[in-house]
């Protein structure tokens, strides 16, 4: 027992001889904070408490290095407030100095090892409200919303926008308060987060029909309706216009309504004529064949079917090329507008959301659903609306609005115009599924071809460019994931 004894006071006795010469380098530097103890991640061992304070205050007040994404900002403490409670700092770190924290620094010390250390968190106060309005300063000044894509007339066609920025207010402020809680490393990444510009879809497509129609030197409308999603594009839709062959088409859909049977030949030579050659005299026939016999009775009935199916700015005084001793007054909201006045034709009136909408009708008709199939039950067939649509694809004009599609392209249309307004109604197949394009054009007088057929074509363009975009990013895109 003696002899353990012994051992054990030998060995106390070297320790304490190891330990004596670190000791007392240590308390030759040591100073108010202990050697293993850090205060915000500065080191202050061997400073007097003024030392110490006057580091703490130095570095804790030196401005604070902010990155938004790429941008270098400065917040200086004293915006918001910041001040650090310094001598409750120092009693916490005195703290620290027990004598087992002292054994251990001594032993790794003359072992030559790292020692281990506390860090004292930094103790603040600041102002709350102050440090909100930096935010919402730097986030109004530096954020950006994701930006919508960019016409290129040039090509008539869509880039991309640019990426957005957002700010994670939160972990911004939490992140702010850790940089001005560190006496080193003055610099704090703020947690912005880069979101996808906005999608090339069919509103982004209404930018660039606005902005290719904003080059004609006169008054123009747009409505385009795309099928499988029901988006549109409604630019001017609800001007009044002169209604002139366009009209032909909820003519040709009535006839169809009228037929209890397919059409027979002469029946079928008189929709050919009008739909391909847009004779007026056929037209007058067509309107007989719906009046039974009678051509004004045929304008009622058409009068009465706009009505019905919501064309509330589209009507017919007379069958075409009749005049009347006194120009008839007919009022509609469309014509009745003070902003935009075209002088549409008093006897026939249409606007593009119409026009273009009985063009829908019939397109949905021949898929088997739609507003014609829903009002009129069985009176009308998709094999009817089918075969209608047939009927329009002789029409010979190849120009204006199918002129600036692609080759091959499968598309059917009614034109029709007057001096002063030229006016065409496509349905057309497209990269992204069918759609409706309706345009109207009008400029005093005399509207020139040269004007107003590049126009148009230059609007199907635009429209099959960007749906072709639309068709690529879905087909690149992954399907969703089947609810549970």
């Amino acid at each position: 027992m003696r002899r353990v004894f012994r051992v054990l006071l030998i060995l106390l006795l070297v320790a304490v001889a190891l330990l004596s010469l670190p000791y007392i380098r240590y308390r030759r530097t040591a100073g108010v904070v202990p050697a293993w103890v850090r205060i915000g991640g500065l080191e202050v061992h061997g400073a007097t408490e003024n030392e110490a304070m006057a580091a703490l205050l130095q570095g804790l007040r030196e401005p604070l290095e902010v990155w938004h994404g790429d941008e270098r900002l400065v917040l200086r403490p004293q915006e918001v407030g910041f001040e650090v409670d310094v001598p409750a700092l120092l009693s916490a770190a005195r703290a620290e100095d027990a004598p087992g924290r002292l054994v251990r620094y001594l032993i790794e010390d003359s072992l030559e090892r790292t020692p281990q250390t506390v860090d004292i968190p930094i103790m603040y106060r600041y102002d709350d409200a102050a440090l909100e309005a930096w935010l919402d300063k730097t986030i109004a000044e530096h954020d950006r919303p994701a930006g919508a894509p960019i016409p290129v007339l040039e090509e008539l066609t869509l880039k991309p926008g640019q990426p957005g920025l957002a700010t994670n207010r939160a972990e911004a402020k939490k992140a702010l308060l850790e940089g001005l809680a560190k006496a080193g490393d003055r610099s704090v990444k703020l947690p912005v987060k880069e979101t996808p510009p906005l999608p090339i879809d069919v509103k982004a497509l209404g930018t660039l029909l606005q902005a290719r129609l904003d080059e004609f030197p006169g008054i123009g409308s747009v409505w385009l309706h795309h099928l499988p999603t029901g988006e549109e594009v409604a630019i001017n839709a609800d001007v009044a216009y002169a209604g002139t062959s366009t009209l032909k088409i909820p003519i040709l859909e009535q006839v169809y309504r009228k037929l209890d049977q397919p059409p027979g030949i002469d029946t079928t030579k008189i929709i050919s004529e009008t739909m391909a050659h847009s004779g007026n005299f056929t037209a007058n026939l067509m309107l007989g064949i719906i009046g039974d016999g009678d051509w004004d009775r045929g304008v009622a009935e058409m009068n009465k079917s706009f009505k019905t199916l919501g064309m509330a700015n589209t009507f017919m005084a007379t069958p075409y090329d009749r005049k009347l001793a006194v120009a008839p007054r007919i009022v509609t909201e469309a014509n009745q507008r003070t902003d935009i006045n075209t002088q549409p034709d008093p006897y026939m009136q249409t606007t593009a959301r119409d026009i273009g909408s009985a063009l829908q009708m019939l397109l949905a008709c021949s898929e088997g659903g739609g507003t014609l199939i829903a009002v009129y039950g069985d009176k009308l067939t998709p094999e009817e609306c089918q075969q209608a649509l047939h009927f329009m694809s002789y029409n010979e004009m190849t120009e204006m609005i199918v002129g600036g599609l692609p080759a091959g392209a499968k598309a059917v249309h009614k034109h029709g115009y007057v001096p002063d307004t030229h006016g065409d109604v496509a349905a057309i197949w497209g990269p992204a599924g069918p759609f409706v394009l309706t345009v109207f054009l009008y400029r005093p007088v005399w509207l020139e071809w040269h004007y107003s057929s590049p126009t148009m074509g230059d609007m199907a363009k635009a429209s099959w460019n960007v749906f072709q975009l639309m068709a690529e990013e879905a087909a690149v895109s992954p399907a969703p994931t089947p609810a549970p």
